[in-house]
């Protein structure tokens, strides 16, 4: 098939656009799916996870050591695979959070939320006005550098995904009222550090941070809000995943290369 100039470009366009996973598609699928909190860096990680069946990744500026230049290259690679990409922001900040969703990133995850009223923060710096804080730039990469036109504000203030990060007592106790929080698209829980803030040592299959998890999933689930969580062992996923979990975050990019190290050298020298 033959393309005039301008038929050409309006394709190419409209694939790019198709390139970017919303967060709200791989919901829609009503089936678990997993993906990964990305530290290292590397694109080639990302592309790995993907054609292994990952669905989506989020850059973790919490706990790495790169900032946002590195981050828009992250959010672009991972795009180029098929992989839906979130940032999860150091905390609650309304720079942090305009730059991910400036440089395209399908949503958000916000860590260390103790309150709805935080979340109900989370959500206002995420959206555009008259519905939030966000500041507005024709310019930006999420609006195709101005090829989005006025349309691009509506559309983000519906597409990007605020995920609150419960992961404290203070969370857990406030629970019911988080997941309650207008215009958040999920729920995240964090067992790691709701294990250390417990005095328990980051096992995050200890009793009560199990039971913790499982509480918070019935309570996602009773709210119909979906919930996902971060898990590190294979029969620890599955059991939330059996309990009523949406999504699941598997470790972290530097864990899964460190634990497939061990195991080449224990197949290969029994060590």
């Amino acid at each position: 098939m033959c393309y005039n100039g301008a038929e050409e470009i309006a394709e190419r366009q409209e694939v790019s656009e198709q390139m970017k996973v919303p967060f709200s598609s791989l919901l829609e699928e009503k089936k678990p799916f997993l993906g990964t909190f990305v530290q290292s860096g590397s694109p080639e990680f990302l592309e790995a996870s993907a054609y292994a069946g990952f669905r989506y990744a989020a850059v973790d500026l919490e706990h790495t050591y790169y900032g946002v230049e590195r981050t828009a290259e992250m959010i672009r690679a991972g795009e180029a695979a098929d992989l839906c990409m979130l940032a999860r922001v150091p905390c609650l900040d309304a720079a942090w959070i305009k730059k991910c969703l400036d440089f395209g990133a399908s949503g958000i995850i916000v860590p260390n939320i103790d309150t709805a009223e935080q979340a109900r923060q989370a959500v206002r710096l995420c959206r555009f006005a008259p519905e939030g804080l966000r500041g507005a730039c024709p310019g930006v990469r999420a609006n195709c550098y101005g090829k989005g036109g006025a349309e691009y504000y509506t559309r983000s203030n519906r597409q990007v995904a605020v995920i609150p990060l419960v992961e404290t007592p203070e969370g857990v106790r406030n629970f019911p009222e988080i997941v309650a929080t207008p215009d958040i698209a999920a729920v995240f829980l964090g067992p790691v550090d709701l294990s250390v803030a417990m005095g328990l040592g980051g096992d995050t299959t200890a009793p009560q941070v199990r039971q913790a998890l499982l509480d918070m999933i019935g309570e996602a689930n009773r709210a119909g809000v979906p919930v996902g969580a971060l898990a590190v062992n294979p029969a620890f996923a599955r059991e939330l995943l059996d309990a009523g979990l949406n999504f699941l975050a598997y470790g972290i990019d530097t864990i899964l290369m460190y634990q497939t190290c061990r195991q080449v050298i224990e197949q290969v020298l029994g060590e």
